[in-house]
């Protein structure tokens, strides 16, 4: 029993546990998602006794069900500006009441044509989300329609119904939809800039630890000026160039192996590898200061990052959308990846180009200034 009296060895369960709850922390975000306030467009280029029917529809699904939030959020939004928004991931989805949808449905009978409500998807935003939003919409559009053709039926007073006018009948209104940035085949449903991006925080992450560990075995051998520890900083940043363009290009290839449709390989590549050269400049600044530890600082930074970045943030708890989402980086390469792929961007990517940008510059920053840490200097021994 003497290795119960080891307080060393208690640590062993309180680790597991403690690691076992950072591996099952994404259960929260996972586990149950609710889809709650999707942002939706309501366009609005009609006007009429059906064309208020459907906005009251809206409004009663805006409320949501028992008290619960409702699973979209409608603003009303001009068709002119559809596009630009949906660029700028305002909506993942627009509910479109067309010009003449009133007087189709007025004269559905009569000219055995069903009326049509548009329904434009973002899918570029957010695969998951904008099916939901899709999902949604059809509902809507489905239970207005059941409404109308009960009424018809019912005003019908038992006539024979003329076999043209069956399933105008029974569908009186019909979706058209049109897919705005679509997700291209053989890009993993969409997940091909997540699966890309993370790439570039793993190799930054490793590169930058092993290169930390050398350049502390040089500092531990020799004593150096500061001059000649900027020397050696600046090797470490040039070799930082190396690990990313290493990063880049092999992520790239194998994407092209594994025949992902990538719009561009070098533009893939090159973008993969600024994200990590970014990426590698945070690392070796954390490093620097606080040493070994940063590496499982880094880890929890990415398994709890690993919940949110496919997850629209409407189907997040609050808590990841406020603590966690907000400081994992590797979002903002995923989303950079993201524009490159179903936005057409080229190599600036807007927002998430300038936090990526930003976080190097404060990595370069923070990095420098470590050489003037206070630095141990070891005690010669006497013979």
């Amino acid at each position: 029993m003497r290795l119960f009296k080891e307080k060393l060895a208690w640590a062993a369960p309180i680790a597991v546990i403690l690691i076992i709850a950072l591996f099952s922390v994404n259960l929260f975000a996972q586990g149950n998602p609710q889809v709650k306030n999707l942002p939706a467009a309501l366009i609005i280029n009609d006007e009429g006794e059906h064309v208020e029917t459907v906005k009251a529809a809206v409004e009663q699904m805006s409320k949501g069900v028992d008290g619960a939030q409702p699973m979209l959020a409608f603003t009303t939004e001009k068709e002119e500006d559809i596009e630009d928004l949906f660029n700028d991931k305002k909506y993942y989805a627009a509910l479109v009441i067309p010009e003449g949808y009133n007087d189709s449905l007025q004269n559905v009978m009569t000219n055995n044509i069903p009326a049509t409500l548009k329904i434009y998807i973002n899918q570029g935003f957010n695969y998951t989300g904008a099916n939901f939003a899709k999902t949604a919409l059809n509902g809507l559009i489905t239970q207005l329609s059941g409404q109308y053709s009960a009424n018809f039926i019912q005003n019908m007073n038992g006539q024979q119904i003329d076999a043209t006018k069956a399933s105008v009948l029974v569908s009186p209104i019909v979706p058209e939809e049109q897919i705005f940035n679509p997700i291209t085949a053989s890009t993993a449903n969409g997940s091909a800039p997540t699966l890309m991006a993370v790439p570039a925080w793993v190799g930054a992450l490793i590169g930058g630890f092993i290169l930390f560990l050398t350049t502390s075995s040089i500092l531990k051998r020799e004593l150096f000026t500061r001059k000649q520890t900027l020397r050696l900083m600046g090797e470490q940043v040039l070799f930082g160039v190396i690990v990313a363009l290493f990063s880049g290009f092999t992520v790239a290839t194998l994407g092209q192996l594994a025949e992902i449709n990538m719009p561009s390989y070098l533009l893939v590549a090159s973008f993969v590898s600024f994200a990590a050269f970014c990426f590698f400049l945070l690392v070796s600044a954390i490093t620097a200061w606080i040493g070994k530890p940063a590496i499982t600082l880094f880890m929890v930074v990415m398994l709890l990052g690993m919940g949110v970045l496919m997850t629209p943030q409407e189907m997040l708890p609050s808590f990841f959308v406020n603590f966690i989402r907000p400081w994992v980086p590797l979002r903002f390469a995923s989303e950079g990846l993201r524009e490159i792929f179903y936005f057409g961007s080229g190599f600036y990517t807007g927002g998430s180009f300038n936090t990526i940008l930003g976080i190097g510059i404060v990595g370069l920053i923070i990095f420098v200034l470590s050489i003037f840490k206070p630095v141990k200097v070891p005690v010669q021994k006497e013979d």
